[in-house]
């Protein structure tokens, strides 16, 4: 891999089947206005994203030896990511996701599937690719390879990041290894009891963290670092799809933070590329490159 510093993902990977509709259809049939096909995930949209403003990037996760498999591990390559950490489960279905966005509102809601693919173990994590980058990056799938994934990296003094959105069994212990806690409102309400996301945010800050923050969509987000609170306004753009923007945030914010930004900076240049991909169809299609991202930041200082 390149000298440039590694961001490396570890977490749920699948294939994301899009549609943009007039709207939600409940009870009734509404006809396709576009549609998409692309990998999709967490953590691994956040890695595409990383890899896309040019980071150097790897990922770690599982996949089953059906076509929607190799298409997702052919998708990371093609974007630049290493994807010698990818397990392949024999005889297994690969994770996907079903997904309507609404166009006027660009709204969108999914139902999704893990497959049938065994979980990565603690000891199917690459230890030589998290040893030597600069950044984990996980989403609280694949919990069991995650902890292990995540005490390994403080070991040898990688950061860990985290995109806690999901309540699941062990993510405490996850909270707890992390640096960087970033949750959606949704969790962070539920996993602290507070409504109040400021408060939420401050609770949020474990033992060994050094930012935590929580996203709210177009109403921004909010951070602390143990003394001080941070507040970022979202951009105002015009949304044709919300589809990965919270993963395109994560991935921009590690991005950031290894090139040495400030929290202020992370967030602001997070909340770029976030608001840049809303304007586009796709979770992973709408991610901008670098260049774009900075030319937008200039556009609104």
């Amino acid at each position: 891999m390149s000298a440039r510093k590694t961001i490396t993902g570890l977490g749920f990977c699948g294939m994301d089947y899009l549609c943009l509709v007039p709207h939600i259809p409940l009870d009734d049939k509404v006809e396709i206005l576009q549609s998409a096909v692309q990998g999709g995930g967490p953590s691994v949209n956040a890695i595409a994203t990383a890899a896309r403003l040019g980071a150097a990037t790897a990922f770690i996760g599982c996949v089953g030896n059906d076509q929607r498999g190799r298409d997702i591990t052919a998708g990371l390559a093609a974007e630049g990511v290493n994807v010698s950490g990818m397990k392949i489960r024999e005889d297994a279905e690969s994770a996907a996701g079903f997904c309507w966005i609404e166009k006027q509102s660009g709204k969108r809601s999914i139902a999704w599937t893990r497959g049938t693919a065994r979980p990565l173990s603690a000891e199917e994590i690459a230890p030589d690719l998290i040893k030597t980058s600069s950044l984990l990056h996980l989403d609280g799938h694949q919990t069991e390879a995650a902890i292990a994934a995540a005490k390994l990296a403080r070991q040898h003094g990688v950061a860990v990041s985290i995109d806690a959105g999901t309540l699941v069994a062990g993510i405490e212990q996850l909270l707890e290894l992390a640096d960087i806690i970033i949750a959606s409102e949704k969790f962070a309400c539920r996993y602290t009891g507070q409504s109040d996301v400021e408060t939420a945010a401050k609770k949020l800050f474990a033992v060994n963290c050094k930012f935590s923050a929580v996203t709210m969509g177009n109403k921004g987000s909010v951070g602390f670092d143990g003394h001080k609170l941070f507040k970022c306004p979202a951009f105002n753009v015009t949304t044709v799809d919300t589809t990965g923007a919270g993963d395109a945030f994560h991935g921009a914010f590690a991005y950031e933070y290894v090139q040495g930004g400030s929290w202020p900076e992370c967030l602001r240049f997070a909340s770029a590329v976030a608001a840049l991909k809303c304007t586009r169809f796709g979770g992973r299609a709408g991610i901008p490159d670098l260049r774009t991202t900075e030319d937008f930041l200039k556009q609104h200082e």
